[in-house]
């Protein structure tokens, strides 16, 4: 059984990090948004710190991140899923980071072609993993309620969404969207938001990889 930590929307909140230190995990899964806004040094040091504390880190960039770091690496033990293939403790990360179009004109923001071409090249490496497969988004699927904003329009990725239902991933781990936390079942598929860690917000997945079930709980840092 292997325990995932699944963050997403840290915004720089260095000391909510230093708390994440006591909680048990096998794998940090982070979803984007690293920094507040496109710190190059905000997002190297959400790294660090995170690395310091001994599980390997799996990530991808946000909206609210410089597009730059699609391609930084950062320490020995984090990896960067964007347009990669990553295998960790046995399981298969793809990911995507940036956000589709936003009216606020966000340092990495794609179009839904973009987003579908970084996916497909991905996936075209993953060949018959899928059973161990987990997605890291920070745009969430379309019309999923993980991408409900507080106006009740939905600002998700159609092209996440299409993925999704094309891939068949064990899990799904996504973001951006900080009122829409929770678990759902999209396309099949156990998707998490888990909320902005900015604001005490994060959830934990226990994957059974023989049994290939997942069971995923959204929590709040004391």
């Amino acid at each position: 059984m292997l325990r995932l930590l699944i963050i997403s929307d840290v915004h720089a909140a260095f000391k909510k990090l230093e708390k994440l230190a006591a909680i048990e995990r096998d794998i940090v899964v982070l979803a984007g948004d690293l920094a507040r806004c496109g710190s190059v040094e905000e997002a190297a040091r959400v790294l660090e710190i995170l690395a310091a504390q001994g599980a390997p880190v799996v990530w991808v960039p946000g909206n609210c991140d410089a597009r730059s770091l699609a391609d930084y690496t950062g320490p020995s033990n984090t990896f960067n899923v964007h347009g990669r293939v990553v295998e960790v403790n046995g399981l298969v990360f793809v990911g995507v980071g940036g956000s589709t179009p936003t009216p606020f004109s966000t340092p990495f923001e794609m179009g839904e072609d973009e987003v579908a071409a970084v996916l497909s090249k991905a996936f075209n490496s993953v060949a018959g993993r899928h059973a161990r497969l987990v997605l890291v988004t920070h745009s969430p699927p379309y019309a999923s309620g993980l991408d409900r904003i507080r106006g009740g329009e939905y600002v998700g990725s159609k092209s996440v969404r299409k993925a999704l239902a094309e891939a068949r991933p064990l899990l799904a781990a996504t973001g951006h969207i900080h009122e829409a936390w929770g678990v759902a079942s999209v396309e099949g598929v156990t998707v998490v938001n888990p909320g902005s860690l900015a604001e005490g917000r994060y959830a934990i997945a226990l994957v059974d990889l023989e049994m290939g079930v997942v069971v995923v709980r959204t929590q709040r840092l004391g």
